[in-house]
């Protein structure tokens, strides 16, 4: 979305906080969202990589292609303008059938959040009481959502945000069972399917050793609740996707085999498998403890040159994920784990949590970051403004977030790339902080 029509979504955010009722229903439509403004400075970071190579995220693959070369580590300043704007219209009928539909967006300093996604969801539903809801159209996996929703006001959004599994799935249907209340707690159940479009070939007139495969993701999700509990277990599997460890990312089809290194090689369909077991505690009406632990693994995908003779170019289709040279791929798991705990008195509430990033198991001669490890613990202050409107939360905070790595190689399997989390480049540093003070407003 281009800065217009984001500055527009920020001006409905607005108007929306202007309202007598800000994020209250207006008939059978609702309009809400968050204004995010926040201002970090790192002291060790490299931000900027030399000669940055997206077909190389991590620096691993040598002269072929292009080295991906660290930058030299120094303080850098940033600023994140985040604007999540939803809409959505339901509708209940005298028999108690409803009927809904949602729109959302999400604008990063006045561009998508996530590359290719202007809407995160658009989806529509039907349901009933006693049957359950039926959804379809885009939206978000549960694996990623719920997941940020526990770790996001505790400053550890990078759970949410690495490892295997997608964030955002098209063309997905989802079915939420009916709440059932034993009587020890109430819980439910969910299933989405996404099916979307094949991946393709960027130049369409070179050969190709093995079509696009049909990309396909299964998802589950059972949260369980009780007075003092809240608990989630989420397993997702997906073939036929590109593979990343940005689990915030688009569920997008692979390009198939264009390249006749991996034909020799033997093309697989990749595939995704994620464990995710997260909830809270609730301890008196102060204390909440967050817990979770994750299980990623990825079959490992091929990078794909899709060349072209007439102008003696490689058109990289696809970046790869864990392969060697030669073009074999290796499989690889890693277990992740996060614990948090935060302390409410008044207006303030006082947060300290961690996250351990570990080495992951598999035999790829490659060094893909497989060997090293990494901790990130935030140190976190907020204080909530009072007497605003009774539908407006507002709050002002300050945090201190640090990032560990056990070795000076790549970043683990899980971190998206090297700088994804405070920008510490582990390829030449080893450790680093940011410092960060942030406004926040819900409607």
């Amino acid at each position: 979305m281009n800065r217009r029509y984001s500055k527009a979504a920020t001006a409905l955010c607005v108007a929306a906080l202007a309202l007598p009722a800000a994020g209250a229903q207006l008939g059978d439509f609702e309009l809400g969202g968050s204004v995010i403004d926040e201002w970090s400075l790192c002291d060790n970071c490299a931000p900027h990589v030399v000669n940055p190579n997206p077909f190389d995220p991590r620096g691993v693959l040598g002269t072929t292609p292009p080295v991906n070369q660290p930058g030299t580590p120094g303080h850098d300043k940033e600023n994140l303008f985040l604007v999540i704007l939803n809409g959505g219209a339901k509708h209940e009928f005298d028999n108690a059938v409803a009927i809904e539909g949602r729109l959302t967006t999400r604008q990063r300093n006045y561009h998508a959040d996530i590359v290719g996604e202007q809407l995160e969801e658009a989806f529509a539903g039907i349901s009933y009481p006693t049957w359950g809801a039926l959804k379809y159209g885009t939206m978000t996996s549960r694996s990623w959502s719920r997941a940020d929703a526990f770790t996001f006001d505790v400053g550890l959004a990078p759970w949410a945000e690495s490892g295997a599994g997608y964030g955002v799935l098209r063309h997905a249907a989802r079915y939420t069972s009916p709440e059932f209340e034993p009587s020890f707690g109430k819980f439910s159940v969910e299933a989405t399917l996404s099916t979307p479009q094949r991946g393709f070939q960027l130049n369409s007139a070179s050969p190709v050793y093995a079509e696009p495969p049909k990309p396909k993701l299964f998802e589950t999700f059972v949260q369980f609740s009780n007075e003092g509990n809240l608990i989630e277990l989420i397993y997702q599997h997906s073939g036929g996707g590109i593979q990343s460890s940005f689990a915030e990312g688009g569920f997008i089809g692979a390009a198939g085999n264009t390249d006749g290194t991996a034909n020799a090689a033997g093309y697989q369909v990749p595939s995704e498998t994620l464990w995710l077991l997260e909830g809270s505690h609730w301890v008196g009406e102060h204390w909440k403890f967050t817990y979770g632990l994750k299980r990623s693994w990825w079959s490992g995908l091929q990078q794909q040159c899709d060349y072209s003779a007439s102008v003696n170019l490689c058109f990289y289709d696809q970046a790869g994920f864990n392969y060697a040279v030669g073009g074999r791929v290796h499989p690889a798991y890693e277990y992740d784990g996060l614990l948090a705990g935060s302390y409410t008195s008044g207006l303030w509430t006082y947060t300290a949590g961690a996250i351990r990033f570990n080495s992951a198991y598999t035999k790829t001669p490659t060094e893909w970051g497989q060997s090293n490890n990494a901790f990130i613990g935030n140190l976190e202050a907020r204080r909530k403004i009072a007497n605003l409107n009774s539908h407006v939360d507002a709050s002002v905070y300050g945090a201190l977030n640090r990032v560990q790595f056990s070795h000076q190689l790549p970043a683990p399997l899980s971190f998206p790339s090297n700088t994804a989390f405070g920008g510490v480049d582990p390829r030449v540093s080893k450790s680093g902080n940011t410092y960060i003070v942030g406004a926040r407003i819900n409607f």
